[in-house]
C-alpha cells in the first residue's frame, strides 16, 4: 500500500494581515461595494498557501464576475423571500469551484437548485418535527449531496458516514463539552472531525484521514484567543494562519482501508 498523500499550508500571518487590511479599507471606503474583490483576493490567496504532495492549489476568480454573481442571485434570492436560496448556493459554490484548480485542473459541483431546495426542505422539516433530534441525519444526507456533486479529474467526492453515528458522537462530544464548561471542546472538535473526514472519499479507492490531538488544538485556540484579544484583533491573521497550518498538516489523503 503506497504512503498517503499530505496536506501543507505555508502562508504567513504578516501577509495576511496586510492583504486583509488593505482589502478591508478598500470595502469600507466603498460602502461594501469592493467586497467581491476583496473575497477573490483574500481567497487567491488563502488557496495559494495550501498543497498536497508539494503541488499548490489555485484560485483563479475575477472580483467583477463574482460581484455580478453575488448581486444577481442576491436579488432573485430577496424577491423570492429566500426561496431561490438553493438555486443561487448552487450556482455561486459552482462559480468557486470551477475557478479552484489543483495540479492545473480545476474541480467541478454538479449540484442542482431544485434537489437541494427539496433536500433542504425535507431535512429541515424532519428536523424541526423531531425537535432537533434528526438534525445529525439531516446534517449527514446534505453533506453526502454536497460532495458526490462534486468533482475533481472525472472522480466524485463522497460521504459515508451515517446520522446513527453522528448523533452518538454529537451528544456524547456535547455533553463532555457541557460538563467541562466548554473546556473540552477541543477534543470534541478533534473527535468528530477525525470521524468525519474518515468518511470523506474521494473515487471509489481513496479515503481522506485526519491525525490530530485536542491537546494540541486546545493549546493552539487558547493562545490565538489570548493574543487575538490583547492585540484587538490584530492577531487573528497570524491565529488564521496557525489554524490553517493545524489543520493541513493534520489531514492526509490514501488508500481506503479495506
Amino acid at each position: 500500500m503506497s504512503e498517503p498523500r499530505r496536506f501543507a499550508y505555508a502562508g504567513k500571518g504578516g501577509q495576511l494581515f496586510s492583504l486583509a487590511l488593505g482589502q478591508g479599507l478598500l470595502t469600507i471606503i466603498t460602502a461594501g461595494i469592493y467586497g467581491a474583490w476583496a473575497y477573490t483576493k483574500i481567497r487567491a490567496y488563502l488557496v495559494s498557501q495550501l498543497t498536497l504532495d508539494g503541488k499548490p492549489f489555485q484560485y483563479n476568480g475575477k472580483g467583477g464576475q463574482l460581484f455580478s454573481l453575488i448581486l444577481g442571485r442576491g436579488l432573485l434570492t430577496m424577491i423570492t423571500a429566500g426561496i431561490y436560496g438553493p438555486w443561487a448556493l448552487v450556482k455561486i459554490k459552482s462559480y468557486l469551484l470551477s475557478n479552484t484548480t489543483y495540479d492545473g485542473k480545476p474541480f467541478e459541483f454538479n449540484a442542482r437548485g431544485g434537489a437541494l431546495f427539496s433536500l433542504f426542505l425535507g431535512q429541515g422539516l424532519l428536523t424541526a418535527i423531531t425537535a432537533g433530534i434528526y438534525g445529525a441525519w439531516a446534517m449527514v444526507k446534505i453533506q453526502r449531496y454536497m460532495l458526490e456533486s462534486t468533482m475533481y479529474d472525472g472522480k466524485a467526492f463522497g460521504f459515508t458516514a451515517t446520522g446513527g453515528k453522528m448523533f452518538s458522537l454529537y451528544l456524547g462530544q456535547g455533553l463532555l463539552t457541557a460538563i467541562t464548561a466548554g473546556i473540552y471542546g477541543a477534543w470534541a472538535y478533534v473527535k468528530i472531525m477525525t470521524y468525519t473526514t474518515s468518511q470523506t472519499t474521494y473515487g471509489s479507492d481513496q479515503a481522506f484521514a485526519f491525525q490530530a490531538t485536542g491537546g494540541k488544538y486546545f493549546s493552539l485556540v487558547l493562545k490565538g484567543a489570548v493574543l487575538t484579544g490583547i492585540t484587538a484583533g490584530i492577531w487573528s491573521a497570524w491565529f488564521q494562519i496557525e489554524l490553517n497550518r493545524f489543520m493541513a498538516g493534520s489531514l492526509s489523503l490514501g488508500a481506503k482501508a479495506s
